[in-house]
């Protein structure tokens, strides 16, 4: 297989970057495309030693600071970008990270296989400037602090299990200054910079086809004027 086309997307927690990910993925679609999330090279537990293997979940999450990029395996990341497989168009088996148990599955991985074109999604992928030159296209999804934290809170809640009060909690312990930190300065390095204001008035509805049309067009563009996107033609009138 030829050389994949690699592109970064990247933003605070909440601010939309796995929206966008997700709907570039769709209309590039499966067979020419493939998805890659950074959050499954999070370290298990067993990184911090044999007292992290008996806390709960919220102790966790007091003592270690998850949106710091040192709790995750980034060299290993980096290998399976640039060095072991998938900027060069092969295959790597990814550790699978849960949310709900902040660990590892043990023993378990899952095979991803290059397309021609990768999209690695997460809020450190550009943490490290010098990931920026492992990527064709870098991409910075951008939205406000409030904004950020509503949709933070509303995830936690649905998919993780977790509390409003613990994910306020953590914010104001971890997440605001690592925001500051590690990942608004990828904004300068980025090559696109879009917002992502829209929010729904209900917590379960999903972003509207208009509001993913508007996200995306920007890097859309770009991914045509490249190449790696077919233009689009205009239909004659029937």
């Amino acid at each position: 297989m030829a050389r994949s086309f690699m592109i970064a997307v990247t933003g605070g927690s909440g601010s939309g970057k796995t929206t966008l990910a997700r709907a570039l993925y769709a209309r590039l679609g499966a067979e020419n495309c493939q998805l890659v999330t950074e959050d499954n090279y999070y370290f298990g537990r067993a990184h911090y030693g044999q007292a992290a293997l008996a806390m709960q979940h919220a102790e966790l999450e007091r003592t270690f600071n998850f949106d710091d990029p040192a709790n995750k395996d980034m060299a290993n990341l980096r290998r399976d970008i640039d060095i072991e497989a998938l900027k060069r168009g092969e295959s790597v088996e990814q550790p699978v990270y849960e949310f709900a148990k902040h660990d590892r599955k043990v023993g378990v991985t899952k095979r991803v296989d290059a397309r021609a074109v990768v999209i690695i999604e997460g809020i450190h992928v550009l943490s490290d400037p010098s990931f920026a030159a492992l990527f064709d296209l870098t991409v910075f999804v951008d939205a406000p602090a409030d904004l950020r934290l509503i949709r933070r809170i509303r995830r936690d809640e649905a998919e993780r299990g977790r509390s409003a009060e613990s994910v306020i909690q953590q914010y104001l312990r971890f997440v605001r200054a690592a925001q500051a930190r590690f990942i608004d300065p990828a904004r300068h390095v980025c090559d696109i910079v879009v917002s992502c204001e829209a929010a729904s008035p209900d917590a379960d509805a999903p972003p509207d086809a208009d509001s993913i049309d508007r996200l995306i067009a920007p890097v859309w563009t770009q991914l045509q004027k490249l190449g790696v996107a077919a233009q689009e033609t205009a239909q004659s009138p029937a």
